[in-house]
């Protein structure tokens, strides 16, 4: 039986010779491939891949599915055999020959770095057939006992391939386990990593065949939002206050300040937060309701340097502890009376200005890298994570919008909720522009009706709505007879999928003079794209675009089917990438990757857990790759509402779901087995409103028998969903 040589090189420059001028390599340089798809599947050990597209990873093994390759490779692939050596320092080896084809017919090597704990391993070759192969994760067994298997941390290359990669062998209680890092310089790594070690050991190489990486061959789609010179949000506000002071900024019920006035107030509390010992790189938390005390106390915060953390005062205590806990604020802000969680950290209440000048006060000089704020955003594993967003996110957000918009100086309604990061484009984007912020009253977020007339009685000109409270808007505008007195100019919705239903519609046609914007983001990356709708309503789609990138902002699309580039997973890069997760370097690992230098420079994207489509250069949205779901614009996860009811006694298993039965009327329902000696869980909704923010608790929870499982035994959601149309609560 043939076995392939192993190549043995001492200058990083050889190995791309020998590739080029291999005749198989060279067969295949021939075909749709490049030099990176030649050199791509070096850093892969042969394993497996995921059981529905295994021709996706490089390294995968045939095993039956050659009669999916093209027929001109049918004939050289089948029937050759792959060696497969691993070698660590003298004394412990253990080589492995198997028979089976593989996808592509040329070598291509790999090497693996030895970690961990080193155990004897018999030494020589055997020859071992494959007895089975699963693949979720992947696993191929052996004869003779010898296990090949392990998991794949990210195993589609990015715009360049980008991840990590673990793999083990064992016999019986003889484990080693061998990674590697794939880096930007795919052919130099792998190269010096292939070098002598200096003392006759050589790391474990293997020679094997290997599936080529197809979407190279294809050029990935970037878009790219152009460039720009943001100004610091910041010296847009100096400038705004030094031009217009005595015009009206911030109205809250019956208080109005004017521009001066209002940075007065600011120049008291970043005073005050100066004599508690705050200073660039602190942090703050901010909790309250939505009002003027706590729009000065966030630019108060960010006026010094600190960075701004909004704690929603309706939050679960426990939840607002962890959060507190979490973020390492050094101090409290509060509107209202003392809260309960002001026990954990110093605490201060917001004051009412003096009504003294503002005194010559400056903020802090500006770094792109200074951190604006930290926001919660819902978690898998039962607790929120927070998001870091630096000056370089937000002002660019703030220039765009101060130049995109139908105008700077709008009347702008603050209508969202101080957690949710869109409340930085409606405060922010109004004041830097020199517009007045008017605060829309609590009782009006769920009052459609209520609402409509208050836009009209404060002339509200620019309004921010998730897509759920602007079809109830619509829904309410169609039942009033008459003019509306509207004078909307600009309407911008976020956070979920818009939908353009005929209530919608109905509302923009009586308004012709108003435009509706479809943005797009995550708290990870902020801002990121935008759509303006055409001017006549009937010429919507039902489903607009989430649009073009905003200057500085690149985005790139990760293909989940080679085949089909322009459809994949949405990454993104440039300005809008926050700092990360709070305190999680293994989430900001997997979030947060580091990719091969795109066309505009970047190496850092965001994985967004989005699938999109690009069509004529706009990104369209198709759907979530994980458990994230939208309820009235609000991120949820459904792994931290399962990992809470998890928590409660007597609960066995559960899952949750999002249905929608009528487009607009998405909820939450959950599910839930019990312990074989529990017959009553006690009223579960109830326990999560403890824990979770109300946008997080279920609308009903289901004890169920047992699970559906599909057949690798993974809950099966889409019959649970079924099951749940009619659950009630418990």
């Amino acid at each position: 039986m043939f076995v392939p040589p192993i190549y043995r090189v001492t200058d990083p420059g050889q190995l791309h010779d020998i590739i080029r001028n291999h005749p198989m390599a060279m067969l295949v340089s021939n075909g749709p491939t490049t030099p990176y798809t030649t050199l791509l599947p070096v850093i892969h050990p042969p394993g497996g891949g995921d059981a529905q597209e295994p021709e996706g990873f490089a390294g995968f093994s045939l095993l039956g599915h050659l009669n999916r390759a093209n027929p001109h490779w049918r004939a050289l692939a089948g029937g050759v055999p792959a060696r497969l050596v691993f070698t660590g320092p003298s004394g412990y080896v253990t080589p492995a020959l198997y028979d089976t084809a593989v996808a592509a017919p040329t070598w291509n090597f790999v090497t693996a770095e030895l970690t961990g704990d080193l155990v004897p391993l018999p030494e020589g070759e055997e020859t071992l057939e494959v007895v089975r192969r699963t693949a979720e994760l992947f696993e191929q067994r052996f004869g003779k006992g010898w296990e090949v298997g392990g998991s794949v941390d990210y195993f589609r290359s990015i715009v360049g391939g980008v991840g990590a990669f673990r793999f083990e062998v064992t016999s019986g209680q003889a484990m080693f386990k061998l990674s590697q890092e794939k880096s930007p310089a795919v052919r130099d790594r792998v190269a010096e990593s292939m070098l002598d070690d200096g003392d006759g050991t050589r790391r474990a190489l293997g020679v094997h065949m290997c599936r080529m990486a197809r979407a190279e061959a294809t050029r990935r789609p970037t878009l790219w939002g152009g460039s720009v010179e943001p100004e610091c949000l910041l010296d847009g506000l100096v400038r705004t206050v030094a031009e217009r002071p005595d015009e009206l900024a911030l109205v809250d019920g019956d208080r109005r300040l004017t521009y001066a006035q209002l940075w007065a107030w600011v120049a008291e509390l970043a005073a005050a937060l100066t004599r508690h010992g705050i200073e660039p790189g602190s942090r703050v938390a901010v909790t309250g309701g939505r009002g003027a005390r706590t729009v000065a106390a966030l630019l108060a915060t960010v006026a010094v340097g600190a960075t701004y953390i909004p704690l929603d005062a309706s939050y679960p205590e426990n939840r607002l502890t962890f959060m507190l806990q979490d973020s390492g604020a050094s101090l409290l802000l509060h509107d209202g009376p003392r809260p309960a969680i002001a026990d954990q950290v110093a605490a201060l209440a917001i004051e009412d200005p003096s009504g003294a000048g503002a005194g010559g006060f400056r903020p802090v000089a500006c770094r792109p890298d200074l951190p604006v704020y930290v926001i919660y955003t819902s978690g898998s594993t039962g607790l929120p994570k927070g998001v870091t967003i630096p000056h370089s996110c937000l002002d660019t957000m703030v220039t765009w919008q101060r130049t995109d918009s139908v105008r700077p100086d709008v009347r702008t309604a603050q209508f969202a909720p101080l957690n949710f990061d869109v409340s930085f484009q409606e405060i922010l984007g109004t004041l830097c522009g020199g517009g007045t912020l008017v605060i829309a009253p609590e009782t009006l977020r769920r009052d459609p009706f209520a609402f409509l007339t208050w836009l009209a009685e404060q002339r509200i000109e620019r309004l921010f709505l998730p897509y759920v409270a602007l079809h109830m808007l619509a829904v309410a505008a169609s039942a009033q007879d008459g003019d509306l007195g509207l004078s909307l100019l600009e309407v911008n919705t976020a956070g979920e999928q818009l939908l353009c239903t005929p209530p919608i519609r109905a509302l923009f046609e009586a308004l012709p003079g108003a435009r509706l914007g479809n943005h797009y983001g995550q708290s990870e990356s902020a801002m990121v794209s935008s759509y303006v709708l055409p001017a006549d309503p009937a010429a919507w789609p039902l489903l607009p675009p989430i649009g073009r990138p905003l200057p500085g902002c690149e985005l790139l699309v990760d293909p989940t089917d080679p085949q089909d580039p322009a459809t994949g997973e949405l990454l993104v890069a440039g300005a809008p990438l926050s700092l990360g997760y709070l305190g999680r370097p293994e989430l900001n690992a997997e979030r947060f990757v580091t990719v091969e230098r795109t066309p505009q420079g970047h190496t850092r994207a965001f994985r967004t857990g989005d699938l999109v489509r690009v069509e004529d250069g706009l990104v369209h949205f198709l759907s979530r790759l994980d458990h994230d779901v939208k309820i009235r614009g609000i991120r949820v996860n459904l792994l931290e509402i399962e990992a809470c009811l998890m928590q409660q006694p007597g609960v066995a298993s559960a899952v949750c779901v999002a249905l929608e039965p009528v487009p607009g009327s998405r909820q939450l329902r959950a599910a839930v087995t019990l312990h074989p000696d529990v017959t009553e869980p006690g009223d579960l909704r109830k326990a999560l409103a403890g824990l979770l923010p109300e946008a997080s608790v279920p609308a009903s929870v289901t004890v169920l028998p047992g699970l559906p499982r599909t057949p690798s035994g993974k809950i099966d959601r889409d019959s649970v969903a079924a099951s749940l149309t009619s659950g009630g609560d418990r």
